[in-house]
């Protein structure tokens, strides 16, 4: 859906159009509904309406030092099915890239959060209350031991060097996903869609009624042609200011 990019120092902070609809959807997300609603068909709107409902701020997925943008815009995808609402690219040494051509629409529906080391990225997550857990061969848990119902962020390393040394060192802990063939290991996109699906089971979404409303109001500007213009005309509004 977007891409929150940094200013400097690895502070993420969503910038242009996209810093203006979460703006507007913040601040007036019923009237952005009844304006905006009435321009999507009864099944678009179930859609969205069913898709924010499913919505989980408790569970979200990193993936560090990725070099493959598609292994990059699968993840992304997964995300977006399994109902994340979050997507954390931590870039090390090389710029985060995406393929829009994988991602089949889904990156206009997850927010990215994109930072260029781990320190700030774990900071941020212990912040918000949530752990981060890494993916690992030889992972202290094992998936099935890891509670569904606690806030965390799920960590995948690149291709090659798996997590870094960085990495290990500032998260909570490891896990890894049981093997029973000949292989040791799993391609990163296989490995997070494996390991989301097994926390999602269910779907059930766990957004306040609030949160409910405002992200309703930003996939409605999203979802209508031209839908920030649209609402700020008919509420004879001035835009929020980028900040």
């Amino acid at each position: 859906m977007k891409r929150i990019s940094s200013d400097s120092h690895d502070v993420f902070r969503p910038k242009g159009q996209l810093s203006k609809e979460i703006l507007l959807a913040n601040r007036f997300p019923e009237e952005i509904a009844a304006i905006l609603g009435e321009r999507l068909s009864d099944e678009r709107r179930s859609r969205i309406d069913g898709v924010v409902r499913h919505r989980t701020n408790r569970l979200a997925v990193a993936i560090e030092g990725v070099r493959d943008p598609h292994n990059t815009a699968a993840v992304i995808r997964t995300s977006d099915a399994f109902g994340l609402l979050t997507a954390h690219i931590i870039e090390g040494e090389d710029r985060f890239l995406s393929s829009r051509r994988v991602t089949q629409g889904a990156h206009k529906w997850v927010d990215l959060a994109v930072w260029k080391k781990p320190k700030p990225f774990v900071e941020a997550a212990h912040n918000e209350g949530k752990r981060v857990l890494f993916a690992a061969a030889d992972g202290r848990l094992d998936l099935g031991e890891i509670d569904p119902q606690k806030p965390m962020v799920l960590v995948f390393g690149n291709e090659h060097e798996g997590i870094s040394e960085e990495m290990r060192t500032l998260a909570d802990d490891s896990f890894c996903i049981p093997m029973f063939g000949f292989v040791e290991s799993l391609n990163v996109s296989v490995a997070a869609a494996v390991t989301i699906a097994a926390l999602r089971a269910g779907g059930a979404g766990d957004l306040s009624e609030k949160e409910l409303a405002v992200l309703r109001a930003r996939y409605y500007l999203r979802a209508v042609r031209a839908g920030y213009d649209i609402v700020l005309l008919n509420m004879e509004s001035e835009a929020p200011q980028d900040t």
